[in-house]
């Protein structure tokens, strides 16, 4: 079986209309169905609340559909991957030496761990990402 490591550019897409979010929802049916298995570290929980929360204050989403969608985002149990501490400092050394961000980075660092292809939705992060783990644009999914 596949597995994913999806940050939160894929995982938003699950829940909000955006570019590929199509592309986004075939991901998620193939994760329902068993074809593949999706994993993420514990940050893309606080990635989609917060992108939840812009589309609130951005009159998108009233606070109650955002609230039930994040419900629907967490009811789908996605295996944590817990980093431990020389972990976390391989993505402050990762993002510092790739120009990376530090979020984007961890999402690196743990498809690394879990030895699973990183799928994400962000030009800049696939093309720095591919050249440390295996990594699909959601374009291509």
């Amino acid at each position: 079986m596949r597995i994913y490591v999806v940050d939160a550019s894929v995982a938003a897409r699950f829940l909000l209309v955006e570019d590929l979010s199509d592309k986004a929802r075939s991901v998620l049916a193939d994760f329902q169905r068993g074809a593949c298995d999706l994993r993420s570290p514990e940050l893309v929980v606080y990635e989609v609340g917060n992108t939840l929360w812009k589309a609130v204050r951005g009159g998108l989403l009233d606070l109650e559909e955002a609230e039930e969608r994040f419900s629907s985002f967490l009811g789908l149990r996605l295996d944590s991957i817990g980093l431990e501490d020389e972990e976390y400092e391989e993505a402050l050394s990762w993002g510092a030496d790739n120009a990376a961000t530090y979020y984007d980075s961890v999402y690196v660092i743990a498809s690394k761990k879990a030895g699973a292809t990183l799928l994400t939705a962000d030009d800049a992060l696939g093309e720095k990402a591919s050249g440390e783990v295996p990594t699909l644009h959601l374009r291509d999914y």
